[in-house]
């Protein structure tokens, strides 16, 4: 999360407080006004900022796993539901051997896909919708009887797990551990609070300080 431009405004006012000339009545080696507090402010500032830097990028990728997990989840349920619907299609005594080879290879990749999920392992995910994509289209080469609603309802799953593939190969954060991520991501937005909360002491200081000198 960004810092607002008001933030930003007053460190430079400090900056400039602290490159200011100092008055012919002080000696050259001697430190500017309230160089401590300024530094401290500035010091705060920084902390701050980079704690929120940090507490945004363990949320992104606690986010970011959560979104490949469900990829390869939305992936297997297609898979089985493709193989579902291919099922409807094969009435019995109007089905070919061709057919059920066809349906049993998206059955198998269906449950191997499930056990990548299990892992994270987006890979194997990916290779085993790509095989049903293949399957499928045989199946619908192979069909031809049935419904055409089924058979169109075969056809756009099969369209989608061949989608599913592809997004399947690129969700590589889901073999992530969860549970640390979300650790982490807690531990940042809390050490993002903590250094937040030092700011204000800091620019209390600095403001006393100048009252001080300035009276």
């Amino acid at each position: 999360m960004l810092r607002s431009l008001a933030r930003g405004t007053t460190t430079l006012a400090a900056v400039l407080l602290l490159t200011a000339p100092v008055a012919a009545t002080v000696h050259a080696a001697e430190a500017p006004a309230c160089a401590k507090e300024q530094l401290a402010y500035m010091d705060a500032e920084d902390k701050a900022s980079a704690a929120d830097k940090d507490a945004d990028a363990a949320q992104d990728a606690l986010s970011q796993s959560a979104r490949d997990r469900q990829t390869l989840n939305q992936t297997d349920e297609h898979l089985y539901a493709l193989s579902y619907a291919m099922d409807r299609l094969l009435a019995p005594g109007n089905s070919n051997a061709q057919q059920l080879k066809s349906r049993n290879v998206v059955i198998k990749a269906a449950d191997a896909a499930a056990d990548g999920v299990d892992r994270g392992d987006a890979a194997v995910v990916a290779d085993e919708a790509d095989k049903a994509t293949a399957a499928g289209k045989q199946f619908l080469k192979d069909t031809s009887g049935g419904h055409p609603f089924e058979v169109a309802r075969v056809q756009a799953l099969v369209d989608t797990v061949g989608k599913d593939a592809a997004a399947a190969r690129k969700a590589t954060t889901a073999k992530e551990d969860y549970d640390t991520l979300k650790a982490k991501a807690q531990q940042s937005r809390t050490s993002a609070r903590s250094a937040q909360d030092a700011v204000a002491p800091a620019r209390a200081d600095l403001k006393t300080c100048l009252k001080k000198t300035t009276a």
